[in-house]
């Protein structure tokens, strides 16, 4: 092998090992969860006859973006306009998967499509419809850390202004 040659492919080397050294985090986050999609209305009426309707469908999505299974207990989402305080329950969340967070109660299970769903057991809808001038809307953070409607220990965020009926955005 010539010199060049050689060169050439101790540098791609290199450079493989720094690839699999480096974790495999997603820039809008700064831990192992990210937020990528909320549901903050969901489709029809939040309420019918005083009754809540369609809790599930309010929901919002995490992705674990790390190489290991993750915890999902303690999680804090922290809505921006109110201070609900309750922490995720404790779901073991694969690496690389995603997770639907909903708002009513159910069984946490992974469905026939890979899809995780983590249920906070909440008896009412706490997602909002339309956005205030607080930004963001919804923040995750880390466990142990305050819903008091601050930044800290926020790890991810996500807005999304007016929500229509049944939409789904993007973090």
């Amino acid at each position: 092998m010539n010199r060049t040659a050689r060169t050439a492919a101790l540098a791609t080397a290199a450079l493989a090992v720094v690839a699999l050294a480096t974790p495999s985090q997603a820039a809008s986050t700064t831990g192992a969860l990210m937020l990528t999609h909320v549901r903050p209305n969901a489709a029809g009426p939040d309420t019918l006859n005083g009754a809540q309707r369609n809790l599930n469908g309010e929901y919002f999505v995490i992705k674990n973006v790390t190489s290991r299974a993750v915890n999902t207990g303690g999680y804090i989402p922290d809505i921006t306009t109110n201070t609900y305080g309750r922490a995720l329950p404790s779901y073991s969340l694969p690496a690389g998967a995603k997770a639907y967070v909903h708002t009513g109660s159910g069984r946490h299970y992974r469905d026939s499509s890979g899809a995780h769903h983590i249920y906070r057991g909440y008896g009412r809808h706490v997602l909002l419809n339309t956005s205030t001038a607080k930004n963001p809307d919804l923040r995750l953070k880390k466990p142990g850390s305050l819903d008091n409607n601050t930044a800290t220990g926020s790890i991810t965020a996500c807005n999304w202004n007016t929500a229509a009926d049944g939409t789904t955005y993007a973090c």
